[in-house]
């Protein structure tokens, strides 16, 4: 009997670790910057402040040298919250250096944090940092030294949803339309200027794993890409492959993907009514392919003008929207 007893208590208590195993944290990614080219910063010490897509109640932050191609040394990163104020640690070490190539994430920190959080990084002087071209972008409100991503822990919201695409996407001078989504969920940007679908050397084709799907906590996918394939003359049917691929991945994943048409650019430098021919034929394939595709290109196009933004939308080269712009193009967003 006592030998049945014990052998009962055994399982149970397996049972009930196993349990306990299986409720691993939750970490939802509520802000990133897409790594570009180093550049240096003016101190030694550098404080991010970015917008947060969601609450949480921990904090951990990643931070990268994956277009470094010399280690770098940090030597110590503080995050800042409704006046609270946490050193994190690496590894249990408040001290790390990240390798070229590489990223390094943070242990976790017990930390409320709502809308906003402020980074201090504290590195040696003419440390190179990765930083996104328009600080706007990224919502910081000062430089972005070698931070790439914030996640939080217990958090309400029901994912993230990720904004793939180009410097449209990013942003150009007057803020972003990810940033003006109104969403439940984490709204992250993930446009890089110059990107193309499968044109350049970190395509949106190549790049997805990194930058959009790197989290099993990422609900849903919205694509705005093409016009700067198109105007180094790739094909209409690579451009459309390209976005099928990046479709195809999305769900393989139990990723909901939504695509965006390519938004007028008559008058910039490199328009050609060959390379137009090449736009129209991917809005074409989008429109008929997906019946929930975002038609960006008719919210912004100019009435008397199809090929054209509208006057009171463009930012003032043809190519980008300006923040009117970006405010209509956000409103047709639901994720």
């Amino acid at each position: 009997m006592r030998v049945i007893f014990a052998l009962a208590l055994v399982l149970v208590c397996a049972a009930s670790g196993a349990h306990a195993r299986s409720e691993a944290v939750r970490w939802l990614p509520v802000w990133q910057a897409v790594p570009t080219l180093p550049a240096g910063v003016p101190d030694h010490v550098v404080r991010t402040t970015v917008d947060l897509g969601a609450s949480g109640t921990s904090v951990r932050v990643r931070l990268s040298n994956l277009m470094g191609i010399k280690p770098v040394r940090v030597e110590q990163v503080t995050v800042k919250a409704n006046g609270e104020l946490r050193e994190l640690t690496f590894n249990r070490s408040t001290a790390v250096t990240i390798r070229a190539r590489s990223e390094v994430l943070s242990d976790a920190v017990r930390l409320p944090v709502g809308t906003t959080l402020e980074i201090s990084t504290y590195v040696p002087g003419g440390t190179p940092c990765q930083a996104r071209a328009w600080n706007t972008i990224t919502s910081a409100r000062a430089y972005v030294c070698l931070v790439s991503a914030v996640e939080v822990a217990g958090f309400s919201a029901p994912g993230a949803a990720v904004m793939l695409g180009d410097s449209i996407t990013e942003g150009y001078a007057e803020g972003s339309w990810p940033a003006l989504v109104e969403s439940d969920y984490a709204v992250l940007n993930a446009g890089i200027n110059g990107n193309g679908v499968v044109y350049g050397d970190a395509p949106m084709v190549t790049r997805l794993n990194r930058d959009v799907l790197f989290s099993r906590e990422v609900r849903k996918v919205v694509m705005l890409g093409g016009i700067n394939d198109i105007q180094n003359d790739v094909t209409a049917e690579n451009v459309i492959a390209g976005i099928s691929a990046i479709r195809q991945r999305c769900q393989a994943q139990g990723v909901q993907f939504r695509v965006g048409t390519v938004t007028p650019w008559h008058g910039w430098p490199n328009w050609t009514e060959v390379r137009e021919q090449q736009r129209q034929k991917v809005n074409a394939w989008i429109r008929a392919t997906f019946p929930d595709a975002i038609d960006f290109d008719a919210a912004v196009r100019d009435p008397a003008d199809s090929l054209r933004l509208r006057p009171e939308f463009d930012a003032g080269d043809h190519l980008h929207p300006n923040a009117t712009a970006f405010g209509a193009m956000a409103r047709l967003v639901r994720v």
